[in-house]
């Protein structure tokens, strides 16, 4: 009696985990919809992004690139004419950067800020981060006379 008493509960809880899951993916689901439109309010962004995961902010900045907007979810600027080079070379530095990523922006204060906020989202899964302490997300500044690589 008391192992068919255990099992049920052990079921009970695998079931409410599995909603939970569904619940906390379903919810990032629609936080990426949300963060496809071009103006987003600064508090709803950082609030949105304890809800998310990295690969989650990557569909995003994806999402953007495809809809010809920049990447970072709090610039609603337009980018109409993407460069078609993979590399670009700074005799300076005496570097090659890869510009695969880097095109998915209208700047390059873009494209840091947007490697700020995708270093600071916690990797663990969504459906146990109510376990843990939300983090403060820290925004990156952007200065008003942005320039690109």
């Amino acid at each position: 009696m008391t192992t068919n008493k255990k099992n049920a509960e052990l079921r009970e809880q695998l079931i409410a985990a599995v909603i939970k899951k569904r619940a906390a993916l379903a919810r990032a689901h629609q936080i990426v919809v949300t963060l496809l439109e071009p103006q987003i309010e600064e508090a709803a962004f950082i609030d949105m992004l304890a809800e998310i995961g990295p690969e989650n902010y990557a569909d995003v900045v994806e999402e953007r690139h495809i809809n010809k907007l920049c990447g970072y979810p709090l610039c609603a600027v337009a980018v109409e004419k993407v460069t078609t080079k993979k590399y670009q070379i700074c005799g300076i530095k005496n570097k090659v950067y890869d510009l695969t990523e880097r095109k998915k922006f209208c700047s390059g204060q873009c494209f840091k800020a947007s490697e700020y906020i995708k270093s600071q989202i916690p990797t663990s899964p969504l459906w146990l981060r109510d376990k843990e302490q939300r983090p403060n997300f820290k925004l990156f500044p952007i200065k008003n006379d942005a320039t690109s690589l």
